[in-house]
């Protein structure tokens, strides 16, 4: 039987209820283990009681009536004691009554024969005149147990019938209440849950109720509610992914660049439209691209599709319709569980990017003659030397700023690429959903799995989108500060914190983390520009010195308010700088790195900028082998006079 008609049944059946059937078979056997616990304990209750009786019966006979029936023995009044023997029998929870006198014996009731409760007592009979007693004969008082067993066993059953009547009642009135306030509104979400589709979402769910049953605004009505959100929230990210296909479907029929994907065989499962027309593929899949014509000399490609593991910068040189053309190849190896998958890749034309390579290559074999001829422009251009020394100190600031492009380009490449590959998963997910429900094979385990699925790489893609942009403002922000000197009003901690995380791709080759204090409600009246030059250069002229001994490089960046001055406090750990050279450190021109790529105006633009552009005043002092200290003192509302 499948489910959906168990469904069915069960929504009209209170007995088909799996749930409820649990529950009353919990509830008999709690009431029937709790049944036969008071049963027991009233049992023995009730053998206690029955037995007691019993004994104070003999005691009675043995302290009441043994006196007078000793009197009627003694006075040798046989009719008189045989009455008595005969009443007292007949008194509850006495059967049988035997005195025995010398060789006289005198009974009374009938002997049991098993389960016999008896006692024997002494007759003892008392002169009333001088107080005399004498013992003559003994009294046997017997009782039949037999009986008060009969009685507690059918106290027992009866008690045990009638409690197993009340809880078979009282069970099925609650599985009829069950399945009235709970069970029909589970069904009634479960089949709106199965019969929903996001292509054609149906009317907000509204459960049934049974009056002075079920509670308005219960615990199923949220279920219910819930119900009707995931279903909207559904249908909305449905149509969202729609869209996104939709949009990446066009990108990929205008991109001139081209996308492939193929299966575990190398054999093509999709590529792009101007892959397909440049390639003259009439159809796609099923075609390996080793049995491509124009691809079938790609021998770096092929060897990288059977090592089957990710690669990229693959350069191949292909021939089409007599041209050459230049492309490179990169491609992600798709697994699941270790299982090969196949590739999703692209290929970019760097063919003009190659013929610009080749006519560098033939610039550079002129190279000298270019360089004497330049040698002789500079000789000729001496007299303009303090203007060239001022495009140089301007060439500093925009050499840092390349460097941060370089840099920030690489960051911004990982989240778009583990974006791209976010959207192939929604795609996949996407599509093995559709082909799940078109077939209708789609079950709710699969379908929550595919949706977690979805929903996780949803979540990656927004994550690493924001990331990008997060990273391309940062860098906006510290790129226009950098060749700007315009003045404004800025919060000192969140220009500061986006020139750090610019120049994060410079700070992770050390590594080192730039930790910045200070008060976050700080704000300046001056260049940002200028300030977030001179904190750059200081963080890069650490990068460049100070960390080559050094296994854990700490950079610390401190400022605070100090009535109208803004302090900011720079130090780093690395190797120091002997005292002789304090003052040459700020000279132009002056670098412990010539020839490897150090200008020497990093420090000499670091201390024309504060003491002429910010009108502060800077303070350096290290010691060899303890890092570095810059103390810097920034108005906190630069003079009007200076930004004129």
């Amino acid at each position: 039987m499948s489910r959906s008609k168990k469904v069915d049944e069960s929504i009209n059946n209170p007995f088909q209820s799996r749930i409820g059937r649990r529950i009353i078979l919990l509830m008999v056997t709690l009431s029937s283990f709790v049944t036969l616990f008071t049963t027991i304990l009233q049992l023995s209750w009730d053998y206690k009681k029955e037995f007691n009786d019993v004994e104070q019966r003999h005691i009675e006979i043995r302290d009441v009536h043994a006196g007078l029936l000793a009197s009627s023995l003694w006075s040798f009044d046989l009719a008189v004691l045989q009455e008595r023997l005969d009443g007292l029998v007949n008194l509850p929870k006495i059967d049988y009554l035997e005195v025995n006198s010398g060789n006289y014996t005198f009974d009374s009731g009938k002997q049991a024969t098993d389960n016999v409760v008896h006692e024997t007592f002494s007759l003892t009979y008392q002169d009333p005149e001088d107080g005399h007693s004498e013992e003559i004969g003994t009294i046997y008082v017997e009782s039949n147990a037999q009986e008060i067993y009969d009685y507690l066993l059918h106290q027992f059953i009866s008690t045990l019938v009638l409690n197993a009547l009340k809880t078979t009642l009282v069970c099925s009135i609650m599985l009829l209440i069950f399945h009235a306030s709970v069970n029909r509104r589970i069904f009634q979400i479960a089949q709106y849950l199965r019969a929903f589709n996001p292509r054609h979402p149906s009317k907000p769910l509204v459960l049934t109720k049974k009056r002075w049953i079920s509670e308005k605004d219960d615990e199923l009505d949220w279920l219910g509610e819930g119900a009707n959100k995931i279903s909207s929230n559904i249908t909305l990210l449905y149509n969202n992914i729609k869209a996104e296909q939709d949009r990446l479907a066009d990108f990929t029929n205008v991109s001139s660049d081209w996308l492939w994907e193929t299966n575990e065989l190398g054999q093509l499962t999709y590529c792009s439209d101007a892959m397909k027309e440049a390639l003259s593929l009439v159809a796609v899949h099923g075609v390996c691209l080793a049995d491509v014509e124009a691809l079938k000399g790609a021998d770096q490609l092929h060897q990288a599709i059977a090592r089957r593991n990710d690669f990229n910068q693959i350069e191949e040189s292909i021939t089409l319709n007599s041209i050459t053309l230049h492309l490179l190849f990169q491609a992600t190896a798709r697994y699941e569980k270790s299982k090969f998958l196949g590739f999703r890749g692209t290929a970019i034309n760097i063919t003009e990017l190659k013929l610009t390579q080749i006519e560098l290559e033939e610039l550079n074999q002129n190279l000298e003659r270019m360089v004497a001829s330049r040698t002789l422009d500079l000789k000729q251009s001496m007299e303009q030397l303090q203007d060239a020394q001022d495009k140089l100190v301007e060439s500093e600031k925009l050499a840092a700023l390349g460097g941060l492009v370089a840099g920030v380009a690489h960051e911004v490449n990982t989240p778009l690429g583990i974006a791209v590959t976010a959207t192939s998963v929604i795609r996949d997910v996407t599509s093995e959903l559709n082909a799940a429900f078109a077939s209708q094979t789609l079950t709710s385990t699969q379908f929550e799995s595919l949706m977690k699925r979805m929903s996780d790489s949803s979540q990656m893609l927004e994550h690493n989108l924001n990331r990008a942009a997060q990273l391309v403002r940062d860098f906006k922000q510290t790129a226009v500060d950098q060749v700007s000197e315009a003045r404004s009003q800025f919060n000192v901690s969140q220009v500061i914190e986006a020139l750090l995380a610019s120049l994060h791709p410079e700070t992770r080759k050390v590594p080192v983390s730039p930790t910045l204090e200070g008060d976050k409600a700080i704000v300046m009246n001056s260049l940002p520009g200028v300030l977030t030059q001179i904190i750059s250069n200081l963080v890069m002229n650490s990068i460049n010195h100070a960390f080559e001994s050094q296994p854990k490089a700490e950079i610390s960046i401190r400022f605070y308010q100090e009535e109208d001055m803004i302090i900011f406090e720079y130090r780093d750990n690395g190797g120091g700088v002997e005292e002789a050279l304090h003052q040459k450190i700020f000279e132009p021109f002056y670098t412990s790195k010539r020839g490897l790529g150090g200008s020497g105006l990093g420090l000499n633009l670091v201390f024309n900028l504060v003491h002429q552009k910010l009108k502060g005043e800077l303070e350096f002092s290290s010691e060899v082998g303890n890092g570095v200290f810059f103390k810097l003192r920034i108005p906190l509302n630069l003079p009007l006079e200076v930004t004129s």
